[in-house]
């Protein structure tokens, strides 16, 4: 397949990853980065801790995007470690059981199943960029407000062409009081949400990044970093505590982090089987850090969240790796659900397509087996629709 399975020609590697593919990502994250701040300052106690949950939905797939999410919550020094979800339980509930009206946020893969499909994702999502002051009615307004970078490639498959005709249809009465509950409950403890953010990689835009790295786990993280990096750079706040869900068996994150943070000071909190635990700081000015020489060509006049301050100091940053930190921690569990909920929009403009164009087709979640199975459908099936393999199946 285009542009997998080969690496371009590198300069030098620096902890594993080239120079070339760094570039290139530092080229992309700052498109990405200069369309992501076009609503304003975030609000949130400066002296709070911003606590960021980090988790991906479509890692496995073969169809589809791959999108990951961050949900980011001001929190003040003695609400940290708290149980969120019992400082919360007024508004929400990680079961589905008992609800009662409240918010669900978990696992995404607990919220989302085939039989009961998107509507809780759906309440979730909706309801907590309702507090945000987002209320998107279609996938353009949802995309507008997660990932706006993403738009322009998007535009380019012909299943996401008509993004601004597919209408998000909800309760808009339902929303506004979850969203309400949720904001009042997070202010009775003088916390406040403050920001949801998507990366998203539609399918050539991944298939391009995995041939320049030939490896799915060093693109994932990158996007996680850009992430973090986004955040630290655009926050007034100083201090910083990322929880982010663990994929696969590492355990050591130093080599990776001194790559994409080269000019931040980084210590090994802990390094073990359930949690790799980090702490950075960095110098900072009002409206952003200053990064390495790689990092100089992503700092942005974009407004910072808090407002516009003055001076300089230093940002201290915690970042947790966790194992199954999706189902333990909410900001971890919101993330996820916003990941899975934008997913499983762009996965309804693709089935939508092509059982329009062939009602005989089944329509697929594209997992590995199922995606397989649609695309042997296609060939069987439905060989007279015609349509680039680079848009729509992974590499790997």
């Amino acid at each position: 397949m285009k542009g997998c399975g080969r690496k371009s020609p590198t300069l030098q590697s620096r902890g594993g990853v080239s120079l070339t593919f760094y570039y290139f990502f530092a080229r992309i994250y700052w498109d990405y980065i200069v369309q992501s701040y076009g609503d304003g300052a975030m609000k949130g106690n400066l002296t709070d801790t911003v606590v960021v949950g980090i988790d991906e939905a479509g890692l496995g797939p073969i169809l589809g995007p791959l999108v990951v999410s961050a949900a980011c919550f001001s929190v003040p020094a003695d609400k940290i470690g708290s149980n969120t979800w019992q400082l919360l339980s007024d508004s929400v509930s990680s079961s589905k059981k008992h609800l009662a009206g409240r918010l669900l946020i978990c696992d995404s893969k607990k919220a989302y199943t085939p039989s009961t499909g998107i509507a809780y994702l759906e309440k979730t999502v909706l309801s907590c960029l309702g507090i945000l002051g987002k209320t998107p009615a279609s996938i353009t307004e949802l995309i507008d407000a997660l990932c706006p970078a993403c738009k322009n490639r998007l535009a380019q498959y012909p299943w996401h062409k008509d993004l601004s005709h597919r209408d998000i249809k909800f309760n808009h009465d339902d929303i506004a009081i979850s969203a309400g509950a949720f904001g009042r409950n997070l202010e009775k403890h003088n916390m406040s949400l403050i920001a949801l953010k998507s990366f998203c990689f539609d399918v050539a835009f991944y298939n391009d990044m995995i041939g320049k790295v030939n490896n799915k786990s060093t693109v994932l993280f990158m996007a996680v970093c850009s992430l973090v990096d986004e955040i630290i750079k655009s926050a007034q706040h100083t201090n910083f505590h990322f929880i982010i869900d663990r994929q696969g068996g590492r355990t050591k994150y130093t080599r990776q982090l001194r790559t994409m943070f080269p000019d931040m000071e980084l210590k090994v909190l802990d390094e073990n089987d359930n949690i790799s635990s980090y702490e950075l700081s960095t110098e900072y000015l009002a409206a952003g850090f200053t990064g390495g020489s790689e990092s100089r060509p992503l700092q942005t006049s974009a407004k910072p969240f808090g407002g516009v301050g003055s001076g300089s100091g230093i940002k201290n940053i915690k970042i947790d790796f966790i194992v199954k930190a999706d189902a333990t921690f909410l900001p971890a569990c919101l993330a996820s659900m916003v990941s899975k909920y934008l997913r499983e929009q762009l996965m309804g403009c693709i089935n939508s397509y092509f059982v329009e164009k062939c009602q005989n087709l089944k329509p697929t979640a594209g997992y590995w087996t199922d995606g397989k199975r649609f695309i042997n459908d296609l060939k069987t099936i439905a060989p007279q629709i015609q349509y680039d393999p680079n848009q729509l199946i992974r590499c790997r």
